[in-house]
C-alpha cells in the first residue's frame, strides 16, 4: 500500500473557491479573512473586564515568567519563592506565613498588591472599606499549577477573604471569613 502526503491545509483553503467557482457556485470571502482582530495588540484584546490598571502587568511584569516553566517545574518544594512587587513591610506575619505555605507547596509567587492610596483603590475597582487600605491584604500570582489552592486557601485558619480573579491572581485578607 502506498502512502500519499495529505495536502496542506493551506492548498485547500486556497482551492476551494476555485472548485465552488467550477461547480458554478460563489462564495463571499469577507475582506477581513485571516486578520486578526482589532486591536492587533493581545494586550488590548484581553480588554479591561480581564486586567484593571494595578494588575494588567501581571502577565510578564515577574522574575519567574523569565524562566522556562520546566524549570520553574522542577524547583524543589517546602522552600518559599516570592518576589514582591509592593510593600512588605506592612503585611501582617499571618498572611506571611500563608505566603509562605502557598509557595512552597505550589511554586513560586508574585505579591503584586499589598497597601494602597485611596486613589489607587478606586483606580483598581477595590470597595471603600477594602483591607488593602491598611495593608490588611494581598494580591499574589502563583507561578505553577495552582490547583486546588482555593481548597488550601479555604482551610487556613489565618486566611479571612480569599478569591480567584479571572486573570489568574488571588487575593488574601484578614477580615472575617467569606469567599466571593
Amino acid at each position: 500500500m502506498t502512502k500519499r502526503p495529505l495536502r496542506s491545509v493551506v492548498f485547500r483553503a486556497k482551492s476551494a473557491p476555485l472548485a465552488l467557482a467550477l461547480l458554478g457556485l460563489t462564495i463571499a470571502i469577507p475582506a477581513t479573512a485571516g486578520t486578526l482582530p482589532e486591536p492587533a495588540n493581545p494586550w488590548k484584546r484581553l480588554g479591561a473586564h480581564v486586567f484593571d490598571e494595578e494588575h494588567a502587568h501581571l502577565l510578564s511584569d515577574s522574575i519567574f515568567d523569565k524562566i522556562n516553566p520546566l524549570v520553574l517545574a522542577a524547583m524543589p518544594r517546602g522552600k518559599a519563592y516570592i518576589q514582591y512587587k509592593a510593600p512588605a513591610n506592612c503585611v501582617p506575619e499571618r498572611l506571611k506565613n500563608v505566603l509562605n505555605r502557598v509557595s512552597s507547596t505550589y511554586g513560586p509567587i508574585t505579591v503584586n498588591s499589598t497597601v494602597r492610596s485611596r486613589t489607587g483603590n478606586r483606580k483598581a475597582g477595590g470597595r471603600d472599606k477594602s483591607y488593602h487600605l491598611s495593608c490588611q491584604a494581598v494580591d499574589f500570582r502563583v507561578h505553577g499549577s495552582a490547583s486546588g489552592l482555593l481548597q488550601h486557601l479555604s482551610g487556613s485558619k489565618e486566611v479571612g477573604g480569599f478569591k480567584r480573579y479571572p486573570a489568574g491572581y488571588y487575593h488574601i485578607d484578614t477580615g472575617p471569613r467569606r469567599g466571593w
